[in-house]
């Protein structure tokens, strides 16, 4: 199963999400920090990051071009998310391949996670 870092300020929908995750057989490591990602990454290589955009003193967006700027994380897959109804409309121009807006189902989160994981798998190609 695919490997996923979460990074939210929310140590609560953190431990939420990884739990539920985890029972539906990702592997996941969490993050509240862009310094904890860079960490993760290079430790777990993950196939999928989702990213919170408004995150305590950092952009999730500045991170996600950041990311998109560097060889060995331009091919992450990204998926972003807030609860900001503008953010959603120009998720893509910072290199996200997904986003999803909170709050959000579970189920929904997990048909999101495989539907930006196809697709950033074929448009990605490595």
């Amino acid at each position: 199963m695919s490997k996923i870092v979460i990074v939210d300020d929310s140590r609560d929908l953190l431990e939420a999400l990884k739990f539920f995750l985890e029972e539906k057989g990702y592997e996941v490591e969490t993050a509240t920090r862009e310094h904890d990602l860079i960490s993760l990454v290079k430790s777990f290589s993950p196939d999928l990051i989702i990213l919170d955009i408004y995150l305590q003193g950092e952009d999730g967006r500045e991170i996600c071009k950041e990311l998109r700027r560097h060889e060995e994380t331009k091919y992450l897959c990204i998926l972003m998310f807030s609860d900001s109804t503008k953010a959603h409309s120009n998720y893509k121009e910072y290199g996200a391949d997904g986003y999803i807006e909170k709050p959000f189902g579970l189920n929904e989160i997990v048909d999101k996670i495989e539907s930006t994981l196809e697709t950033c798998k074929d448009y990605h190609q490595r």
